[in-house]
């Protein structure tokens, strides 16, 4: 598929089926996160685990769930943008499968950890941000749904009584950094128009 072709099916899907994705589809994500570059070459930096236990997620979702109740909280984080402010972006942006489903139902999910740094700090975020996208588009490629998960491992930084995540078995001395929900979406991708203006750039 042409590149930009593809970007114009790229969204991040909230509202996913119970069916779980085949295992040749989750092999080619894998292999899109193996694909993606990473600083130095160093992959030896990188975890990546694969979750598709309910009753893990579950647990996982505790402190989400928990965080979604502090509305001020919330309003703050979404920048009290409702969507109906949102027309231009709705192949983007969909609202979530039920109330309080941080995992949006999504059978899959894969937490990306990566080596504690010292010697670059900062570059752990970009090789993790690099291996997510990896895996977005291929999920996009082979028609699945996906959203990065950022606000699950957030939620269980600030409420740490419900950190849940030692249950993932992080190798000693990584940390979760980021993940990604997969699925079959609810409904089939969409196209949609590319816009060259949603960043602001400067030409020097």
């Amino acid at each position: 598929m042409n590149y930009l072709e593809l970007l114009k099916s790229r969204a991040s899907t909230r509202k996913f089926t119970e069916k779980q994705i085949t295992e040749k589809e989750l092999s080619d994500i894998l292999l899109a996160a193996n694909s993606a570059p990473v600083g130095s070459n160093l992959y030896k930096d990188i975890h990546l685990t694969v979750v598709q236990n309910k009753e893990i997620l579950n647990k996982l979702s505790e402190a989400a769930v928990k965080r979604s109740e502090d509305k001020k909280r919330m309003k703050q984080i979404s920048g009290d943008v409702k969507l109906d402010d949102m027309s231009d972006m709705s192949t983007d942006i969909e609202t979530p499968a039920k109330p309080h489903s941080p995992f949006y139902s999504a059978p899959t999910v894969i937490f990306v950890s990566h080596r504690n740094q010292d010697v670059q700090p900062g570059i752990e975020f970009s090789n993790v941000a690099c291996i997510v996208l990896s895996m977005h588009l291929a999920a996009t490629d082979l028609g699945l749904g996906s959203v990065f998960m950022w606000h699950i491992l957030e939620s269980m930084r600030e409420i740490p009584e419900l950190d849940n995540s030692y249950l993932l078995n992080f190798p000693e001395g990584f940390s979760p950094l980021l993940g990604i929900a997969l699925g079959y979406p609810e409904k089939p991708l969409k196209t949609r128009e590319l816009r060259a203006d949603k960043i602001k750039t400067d030409y020097m």
